[in-house]
């Protein structure tokens, strides 16, 4: 029989070691919160690996997954997310980061996770009930233009890969807030990078390795002008 819960504390054993994981608090949000429950008709074997799992194609090309944990959890410090915070997340996916993210802001604190697929979104909806995660409001939208329903947010985060700062990011967040984002500086290169306000200007605080899949909806098209015509300095 397989033991879930050795295997579950393994990987988070793991990620540890490797300094993906850096926090106490992190730390809890990963031992809490049980990955497998977001991967049905996935071995528990292959949800506690640290690896990336396809979730959905389109025309065989993937658009949509489970993200590395280790990438998850880098991610995660860097967004630095503070209790009672309100987040935003563009890009559901199974809704695994943002059962994270709950934890971490805790009772007081909001999760909002989007997605542009109605049927991604009722995966992900089903998989934090199952967790226990009745907080997290899921939402089909296009994470191009936010959810100015529920702002000015504390936190931003992206898990789909983006060319710049959209207009609707910028004016979501508060003027204290961070915003995490995949900029892609070219076609094949990505970094994770967080995002201060600093009066009127972003400062980047920290930036890491990363491969996520493209922003899709209304702002796919400008996105990918964007990477193909950016001059790589970062």
């Amino acid at each position: 029989m397989v033991d879930i819960s050795a295997r579950h504390q393994a990987l988070v054993d793991r990620l540890k070691q490797q300094g993906c994981i850096r926090t106490p608090r992190v730390e809890a949000a990963f031992r809490s919160v049980p990955r497998h429950l977001f991967l049905p008709g996935v071995s528990i074997e292959t949800a506690y690996t640290d690896e990336a799992i396809i979730t959905k194609l389109l025309n065989g090309e993937p658009i949509s997954s489970a993200s590395q944990p280790s990438i998850v959890a880098i991610m995660l410090e860097q967004l630095n997310v503070q209790k009672g915070d309100r987040v935003l997340e563009i890009g559901a996916g199974t809704g695994y980061n943002a059962a994270l993210i709950d934890y971490l802001v805790g009772d007081f604190g909001q999760v909002i996770t989007l997605d542009i697929d109605a049927d991604i979104v009722e995966n992900a909806r089903q998989h934090l009930l199952t967790a226990g995660c009745d907080r997290v409001q899921v939402i089909c939208a296009d994470g191009g233009f936010g959810y100015p329903a529920a702002a000015p947010y504390d936190r931003i985060i992206l898990t789909v890969g983006a060319g710049d700062i959209l207009p609707a990011w910028q004016q979501q967040l508060k003027p204290s807030g961070r915003l995490l984002l995949p900029l892609a500086l070219t076609k094949n290169v990505q970094l994770s990078v967080a995002f201060d306000r600093v009066n009127s200007y972003w400062e980047n605080d920290s930036a890491a390795n990363c491969d996520f899949m493209k922003l899709r909806g209304a702002f796919a098209e400008s996105q990918e002008k964007e990477i193909n015509s950016k001059a790589v300095g970062f």
